[in-house]
């Protein structure tokens, strides 16, 4: 705590009274011989020096007879000695009321006789002014040691209180500053000793208590990175060390991380003489930093693995997205094209950069082109979805300009404003129901060939039969036997009509047997699942007709397939391997095979004929290239679950071998 001003001006005046003790015993010999003598003088003056002002009181009995004011009063009242003269109490009045018991007890003192203490107190000057007065009494004693007269001296103190007040207001800031500081504030000598501290400081360290931390060594509580005396060199090269950072150590032995703000108190020869601290504990700070750099780093490596695994699986389903048969594409709610997969680069000839930015309706004739981004409007004005969630057959427009038919399913991703289009090349579908009308009036043309040329000449040739037996039959001689007519016939005759019969017999056999062929083009057929070894085993004896086609069947155990529509596909794939092997291929010899493997039912044709000009396996290749007999036997195949696999033989001719799964449920109908 610094030295009080107050204190001091106190010591002060006790000495002065102390030292002018004799020189107020003489004057009042002075008085009594009524001789001026140096020690008066000296009195006087010592007085001026001590005062601003004095007055004089002369006392007899304990009574105050009369009281002069010094002519300097009205410099610090503002009132006159003539004034004090004229109104004897004014002296008083002027004092502030709550004050006047403290003068008045002075007054009573020195008349009882008392050493009176220095008072200070408050008047109000004749301008309304209040100022500060410190008042010092001399009291005067004759010979028997009676008081005869005291003097009053007054000086003005006002800015020595303001002083006071103002230095009182700058000590409790910095007591509120120093003890309420957060931070470990501290002052210490150069070797370490430390002078003074707060409570943060004896909390951060560890200490008991203020009284144990003052007076231990600073040096003591820092573990490093620097020695003490490295510390106090490093001090006195940068005068003060901001946001200095070092380990200190605790009363329980644990380690502390400190950041300090350090500065340093130097002489006139720039000598360090003290040492001024601020310290925060930065430990929990630190192991906080720690923490989060450690849940960071977990982090980072989560978000890294979550990174490969998002970046694994976008792969996957852009390969999925690319590798997918149908085209598909996304666009916004303008219409605008978001993306598109590698199957709508091929459909439409566009590449996928120059599709996207593009409005979608690019992708249309007209007039579809045209009311595209009405139906986008009308959705997002209204909400109702014209085309959304329901498939659509609609025509498309390649970059070529060229058309072509497609099926168009639309959905929302997410209730958001983006849409994806899933289309799907209905060319060959069309293609193949184009076959298909061909085929049956095809089939049409040849049931009416057959039966004109095949069954309607062996019906001519029947009836011409006929027409010889009843020619020989007529020819018969009549007779009268017992009045019925008897017909004769000769041996020659009769083995003639049974020529003719046989004949008859072997043509009406032939016939029904075209027809019956006949019947299987024009009548849907539907092979029962188990019996699809006797369906192909008739095909086969259908179709062996030596010397110019041979065609034998094996099945070496019974097969039965998964269902009905499964056995009749697997047979009009024999069906129409058979045909194009005795057309296109013009064998003379034909093989078909059926037999069971595990859980797979196999079924192969094979012929000797010119084979198939392509030696590749693609069978995809193979149908676009050759037709649609091809084409409509892997559409079978594709239905029932199954591959069909198509290849030149070595040996010449061709292999058709379709390969499905026994426990495939096939529902539709052939």
């Amino acid at each position: 705590m610094p030295f009080s001003i107050r204190n001091r001006y106190t010591q002060w005046t006790g000495e002065i009274n102390v030292r002018l003790a004799p020189v107020f015993y003489s004057m009042a010999d002075i008085q009594l011989t009524a001789t001026l003598t140096e020690s008066e003088y000296r009195y006087r003056s010592l007085r001026s020096a001590v005062a601003d002002y004095h007055y004089h009181v002369e006392v007899e009995g304990g009574r105050i007879l009369r009281k002069l004011h010094g002519a300097s009063c009205e410099a610090i009242t503002g009132y006159t000695s003539e004034e004090y003269a004229a109104d004897p109490l004014l002296w008083m009045a002027m004092v502030l009321e709550e004050d006047r018991a403290l003068v008045e007890q002075q007054i009573a003192d020195v008349i009882s006789d008392r050493t009176p203490p220095a008072v200070e107190y408050r008047i109000r000057r004749r301008d309304g002014r209040i100022r500060w007065i410190h008042k010092m009494v001399v009291p005067y004693h004759d010979n028997s040691g009676r008081l005869t007269a005291y003097d009053g001296l007054l000086r003005d103190v006002t800015d020595q209180k303001h002083v006071e007040h103002n230095l009182r207001q700058s000590e409790e800031r910095f007591r509120l500053i120093f003890e309420d500081d957060l931070t470990g504030d501290y002052l210490a000598a150069p070797d370490g000793t430390i002078l003074l501290c707060n409570q943060a400081f004896v909390e951060i360290f560890g200490f008991s208590s203020r009284e144990e931390a003052v007076g231990s060594n600073f040096a003591n509580l820092c573990a490093g990175p620097l020695s003490w005396p490295k510390f106090i060199e490093l001090l006195s090269e940068n005068k003060s060390l901001e946001r200095y950072e070092r380990a200190g150590r605790h009363s329980d032995g644990t380690i502390r991380h400190v950041v300090e703000t350090v500065l340093g108190t130097f002489d006139a020869q720039g000598e360090l003489v003290r040492i001024k601290g601020y310290v925060y504990d930065d430990t929990d700070s630190r192991m906080m930093e720690a923490r989060l750099r450690q849940r960071n780093t977990e982090l980072e490596e989560v978000v890294t693995d979550r990174t490969h695994e998002l970046r694994e699986k976008h792969e996957h389903l852009q390969a999925l997205w690319n590798s997918a048969f149908d085209a598909i594409i996304t666009i916004d709610g303008q219409g605008r094209i978001e993306t598109a997969n590698r199957a709508a680069e091929t459909m439409f000839g566009y590449t996928s950069v120059e599709l996207t930015g593009q409005n979608v309706s690019m992708l249309m004739p007209s007039p579809f082109r045209e009311e595209h981004d009405s139906y986008l409007r009308h959705y997002r004005e209204t909400g109702e979805a014209r085309i959304l969630n329901t498939p659509r057959e609609l025509i498309a427009r390649r970059r070529d300009g060229s058309t072509f038919p497609i099926d168009l399913s639309v959905t929302q991703v997410d209730h958001s404003e983006y849409f994806t289009g899933i289309i799907r090349d209905r060319s060959e579908c069309r293609e193949l129901q184009q076959h298909v009308l061909e085929i049956a009036a095809e089939e049409q043309r040849r049931i009416g060939i057959e039966l004109h040329d095949g069954v309607g000449q062996e019906l001519t040739g029947l009836s011409l039969v006929t027409g010889t037996l009843l020619n020989l039959i007529t020819a018969m001689p009549v007779m009268n036997s017992e009045g019925q007519v008897v017909r004769q016939l000769d041996e020659t005759g009769f083995s003639r009509i049974c020529d003719i019969v046989r004949k008859l017999n072997q043509k009406l056999s032939e016939a029904n047997r075209h027809v019956h062929q006949l019947s299987h083009g024009i009548m849907p057929l539907q092979v029962d699942a188990e019996a699809l070894r006797s369906a192909l085993e008739e095909l086969a004896a259908s179709t062996n007709a030596p010397p110019n086609v041979t065609c034998h069947f094996e099945c070496p155990r019974p097969v039965m397939a998964a269902n009905n529509t499964t056995a009749t596909h697997l047979y009009r794939i024999a069906q129409e391997a058979v045909n194009n092997a005795l057309r296109h291929s013009l064998a003379d010899h034909i093989s078909i095979s059926l037999w069971q493997n595990d859980d797979q039912i196999i079924l192969e044709i094979s012929d000797n004929g010119i084979g198939i000009d392509m030696p590749s396996g693609d069978v995809g290749a193979i149908c676009k290239s050759r037709g649609m007999g091809l084409r409509t036997m892997q559409y079978r195949t594709g239905i029932i679950g199954g591959a069909l696999h198509i290849e030149r033989r070595e040996a010449g001719g061709t292999l058709v071998r379709c390969t499905t799964l026994y426990g495939v449920r096939v529902n539709c109908d052939a």
